[in-house]
């Protein structure tokens, strides 16, 4: 009996023993393991730069040794060793051995859809489904380059048969690369009724840029396709202001010529097959350093195409989108109640896929269109080139329609001073309709995007942070400042992207166009992943630097595209920063971003793309330092081909003989 009860203590003590010891060991763990477990992965022996400070200050926030990942989001940040006591026996380790470690880019304004075309013969589809697609080179002159389309098209139609489509790509020619643009902005470089005598059988269209023209066959179909078409683009194009018949000359816009790619030429192509060529292409700017996208959907297709990628759940990248639907040509009656419809969708969506506002390409545009109205004085023939939005044109009326009904307003190509004003306007009708106070606008984080024009006067400055516009402005717009240099002179200097001044003065300010022209290293059009931050700080064009004193540094033009970034797509308490609770949105660089010589920032490489605790983009460098298998595209450049960036323009021409001149970063 004794020998029983001797056995039964001894038992005892041996398990309460073990108890504590177990007990003490679970409470000698970190707090986040006891919290999360232990970490997926971790990243350590870095430079792990928050971009935590969402002030307007040159300050980064907190650096880091190392992070760890637990499912897709931040668990901790800290020293390596720190960092190693929460990795468990099935944690992944990967030495960053001194790299830099950042937030993942977010793209606040682009228009990522566009590159899904090129992807489509992967699937065997071809391209457009029935016609030729050629291009053509533009000369020194109007009338050569006008010469140059004429023998284009007439040998494009020897090679197709009659009814199927002549599709023409206008270059611009290398050494006048502004002037292409010009001549069709302006309506003269050809017309409806030219290209019905090139082609009387075929069905035209010529895209040179963001205006280009269609023959009687294409608006035949473009009608019987989309009833209302005609009517729709009179109002769009301003047919009546400018007392031109718009469908009579055959003339088109980016959303019109866009149009027939989306609705019409890939009407058949099955949403399985769009949603791959969708998600090739965000992969593609993952590979660039883009975890969070956000672009205006103009087309019902690519909505389809984007939400079926989402139903699938093989989105790479997140994607903030702004309906645009009232760009597919109609009745303009019914455009201009569609939102009032449609119900409010902003909001709709998980994190990968989100609905965020009604956004307009359309309200002023581009050289030689940004309105300034009575901020400048120029000749009155160009002075008429101006497009000043008024009440009663359709987007104006689309989207105080929208705003009425409840939508945010966000994407609206607001480029030029009087524009802006105009912008205001109309939020003030709809406002005064709903009964809104001005913190009710406030709250809505409207935007306006590129913002060439829209200058740095007090009361303009006053207006954007009373209202709290947010602008969204790509610095590559600087390279329009030769053509507006040459229309109105010195007096344009105090309008062109006074990006110091506006972050001086608390306007919200994100960037766009991060790396749009970067898919073709070695060429004269390559631009690298860092060219727009790059050209933020630099304010560096043709061999120029243009206004210095509103060169910003390094830290703001990252958060412009990160934190403050962020904000712009409503979604900063989740994205834009490292910071613990935030998702895993990850980018690995090979060089420190912010110690490198300036001519450096354009030899920046993206090693490594994360979201939400996902490897979408590892290059093979850094897979082969990891011990890991690469993963997504392959995205390499040579450090000497970003060396004539910011030349001459002359300089480039002679670098790169006979290929297509365009101004680094001047696609979109």
């Amino acid at each position: 009996m004794r020998k029983r009860l001797f056995v039964f203590l001894f038992t005892v003590s041996l398990m309460v023993g073990f108890g504590i010891q177990r007990s003490q060991a679970q409470n000698a763990l970190p707090p986040e393991v006891g919290k999360y477990g232990y970490a997926d992965s971790i990243f350590i022996n870095g430079k792990v730069v928050s971009m935590d400070d969402k002030s307007a200050s040159a300050l980064v926030g907190n650096s880091y040794q190392a992070l760890a990942v637990k499912g897709d989001k931040i668990i901790k940040l800290g020293t390596s060793d720190a960092i190693k006591a929460i990795a468990g026996p099935d944690t992944k380790t990967y030495d960053l051995k001194g790299r830099t470690l950042i937030p993942g880019i977010i793209e606040p304004h682009n228009h990522i859809y566009g590159g899904a075309v090129r992807y489509l013969d992967r699937f065997g589809i071809k391209y457009p489904p029935n016609g030729i697609e050629v291009t053509v080179q533009a000369k020194a002159d109007l009338e050569e380059s006008q010469l140059a389309l004429k023998n284009a098209v007439e040998d494009a139609v020897k090679k197709t048969p009659k009814g199927e489509w002549v599709m023409v790509n206008m270059q611009p020619y290398p050494e006048d690369p502004g002037a292409l643009s010009l001549w069709t902005m302006t309506r003269k470089f050809t017309n409806l009724d030219t290209l019905d005598r090139y082609a009387p059988d075929n069905p035209v269209l010529m895209r040179p840029g963001l205006r280009g023209n269609i023959n009687s066959k294409a608006l035949e179909i473009l009608e019987k396709f989309m009833p209302g078409y005609s009517a729709s683009i009179q109002e769009t194009m301003h047919g009546d202001r400018l007392d031109i018949d718009i469908p009579k000359i055959g003339w088109v816009g980016s959303q019109e010529m866009a149009v027939i790619t989306w609705e019409l030429f890939l009407n058949e192509v099955p949403l399985n097959i769009l949603a791959q060529t969708l998600k090739l292409t965000s992969e593609s700017f993952a590979a660039k350093g883009v975890t969070t996208f956000s672009t205006r959907i103009p087309f019902p297709k690519v909505m389809s195409g984007y939400a079926k990628l989402a139903e699938l759940g093989q989105m790479p990248i997140r994607l903030d989108a702004h309906y645009e639907v009232h760009r597919m040509p109609t009745d303009p009656a019914q455009t201009r109640q569609i939102y009032r419809r449609t119900g409010v969708l902003q909001g709709l969506g998980d994190d990968y896929l989100w609905i965020d506002g009604v956004a307009s390409e359309r309200w002023d545009s581009f050289y030689p269109e940004s309105c300034t109205g009575p901020d400048t004085t120029v000749d009155p023939k160009l002075k008429a080139r101006e497009v000043c939005p008024q009440k009663g044109d359709l987007m104006w009326d689309t989207l105080q329609n929208a705003m009425e009904a409840g939508w945010r307003i966000a994407g609206v190509h607001m480029q030029g001073s009087e524009s802006a004003r105009s912008f205001i306007k109309m939020i003030d009708m709809a406002r005064a309709n709903n009964g809104w106070s001005l913190d009710d606008v406030k709250a809505m984080k409207m935007t306006g995007e590129h913002c060439n024009l829209i200058g740095k006067a007090p009361e303009t400055i006053k207006m954007l942070n009373d209202y709290g516009i947010m602008l969204s402005c790509g610095p590559d717009i600087v390279q329009e400042s030769p053509e507006w240099l040459k229309d109105y002179g010195p007096q344009y200097d105090k309008f062109m992207l006074p990006f110091n001044t506006w972050i001086k003065s608390g306007v919200r300010l994100v960037g766009q166009h991060y790396a749009t022209g970067a898919d073709r290293p070695g060429s004269r059009n390559f631009q690298p992943p860092f060219f727009m931050l790059w050209q933020a700080i630099t304010r560096k064009y043709d061999g120029k630097i243009w206004q210095p004193d509103e060169r910003i540094d390094r830290v703001h033009a990252l958060k412009m595209y990160s934190i403050w970034a962020a904000d712009y797509v409503r979604k900063q308490e989740k994205l834009g920063s490292l910071e613990v609770g935030k998702y895993a949105d990850l980018l690995v660089i090979d060089r420190d971003y912010f110690t490198v010589p300036e001519a450096e920032i354009l030899k920046v490489k993206p090693l490594m793309t994360m979201v939400g605790g996902k490897m979408v983009v590892l290059q093979e460098s850094l897979a082969k330092d990891f011990g890991v298998e690469s993963v997504g595209p392959a995205y390499t450049f040579k450090d000497s081909d970003v060396e004539h960036i910011g030349s001459p323009l002359v300089d480039i021409t002679k670098k790169f003989p006979g290929e297509r001149a365009v101004a680094p970063g001047a696609g979109g």
